[in-house]
C-alpha cells in the first residue's frame, strides 16, 4: 500500500518538474526571438536573482512584506474566527454581521488599496489594513458555515452524558469547525501575499511590491521578473513546507485506520442440551 502511494507521489512530482521544464523551454525560445530588454532569458533572470541574494536586498524586502502580510492575516483570522463563531452560534449575531460581512467581501480590492494609501500614506499600515479587510470576511463565513454544520445529535448526546462545556467545545465543535477554518485560512494566507504586494506596488517604500513597481518604472524587465520569481518561490515554499505539514498534523485522524478488531472465537463452544438426556 505504501509503495503504491510512494509511486504516485513520485509520478506527481515528475509531472510537476516536467511542466516547469516545458515552461522554461518555451520562455527560453521566446526570449531568443526578442530583444533582451523586452524579454530576458531564464538564465539572465537567474543570474540577476543570484546578485540580489548576494547584496541582501531579497532578505530585507521579503521580511518587510512577510511582516505586513502575516500581521494582517493573524488579525483577520482572530477577528474572523470570533465573528464567525458568533454568526454560527447566535441568530441575532448572524443577522447583525451578515450584511456587513457580505459588503466587505464584495468591495473591489483596488478600492481597498486606494483608500489605504490615502488614509495611511506610504507606510506599513496600508498593506496590513488591506489584508485584514479582505481576509476577514472569508474567515468569518467559513467559520460560521462550520458552526452551522455541527451535528446537533452529538451535542444532544454530550448534554445527555453530562459533558462539560469545555469537553463539548474540544471534542465536538473544534473538530467540526477546524476543516472549514483551515480551508479559509489556507487560501487567504496565499492571498495575503498578493494583497500586501499590490498595496506596496501602489504606495510603498519597501517590500517586494515596491521593488516590482520600481523595476517597472525603470523599465527593467530583468529585475521585474527576478522579483516575481522570488515571490513565486517563496509562496510555493510556504505552501509545501509549512501549510501542507500543518494540514497533515491537524487532520491526521482522518487517515488513521481504526484498530483491527479481534474475533472472539470459543475454542470449546457449549453443546446444545439434548432433550430427554
Amino acid at each position: 500500500m505504501r509503495s503504491a502511494t510512494t509511486r504516485r507521489s513520485l509520478a506527481a512530482q515528475g509531472y510537476s518538474l516536467a511542466g516547469i521544464a516545458v515552461f522554461i523551454g518555451i520562455w527560453a525560445y521566446a526570449a531568443s526571438r526578442m530583444e533582451p530588454y523586452v524579454l530576458p532569458s531564464p538564465w539572465s533572470v537567474a543570474s540577476r536573482m543570484a546578485e540580489l541574494v548576494v547584496t541582501g536586498d531579497v532578505l530585507h524586502n521579503f521580511l518587510m512584506s512577510f511582516w505586513r502580510a502575516v500581521l494582517g492575516w493573524v488579525i483577520a483570522v482572530v477577528a474572523g474566527t470570533v465573528i464567525g463563531f458568533l454568526m454560527g452560534r447566535f441568530r441575532y449575531a448572524r443577522s447583525f454581521f451578515h450584511d456587513l460581512i457580505y459588503l466587505a467581501a464584495n468591495v473591489p480590492l483596488i478600492v481597498y488599496a486606494i483608500v489605504a494609501i490615502i488614509v495611511f500614506g506610504i507606510s506599513g499600515m496600508g498593506p496590513t489594513s488591506v489584508v485584514v479587510l479582505f481576509v476577514l470576511p472569508s474567515i468569518a463565513l467559513n467559520v460560521a458555515a462550520g458552526m452551522m454544520s455541527v451535528d446537533q445529535d452529538l451535542v444532544g448526546m454530550s448534554n445527555a452524558f453530562n459533558r462539560t462545556r469545555l469537553q463539548l467545545i474540544r471534542h465536538v465543535l473544534i473538530p467540526t469547525v477546524t476543516p472549514f477554518a483551515f480551508a479559509g485560512g489556507r487560501v487567504s494566507f496565499a492571498d495575503s501575499w498578493k494583497l500586501a504586494a499590490l498595496v506596496e506596488t501602489f504606495g510603498g517604500d519597501s517590500g517586494v511590491g515596491y521593488q516590482i513597481s520600481r523595476s517597472y518604472h525603470l523599465f527593467s524587465v530583468r529585475d521585474l521578473l527576478a522579483w516575481m520569481g522570488f515571490f513565486v518561490i517563496f509562496v510555493v515554499l510556504i505552501e509545501r513546507l509549512v501549510l501542507v505539514n500543518v494540514e497533515h498534523r491537524l487532520f491526521r485522524w482522518r487517515t488513521e485506520t481504526p484498530p483491527r478488531r479481534r474475533r472472539l472465537v470459543r475454542r470449546n463452544p457449549p453443546q446444545p442440551a439434548r432433550v430427554g438426556a
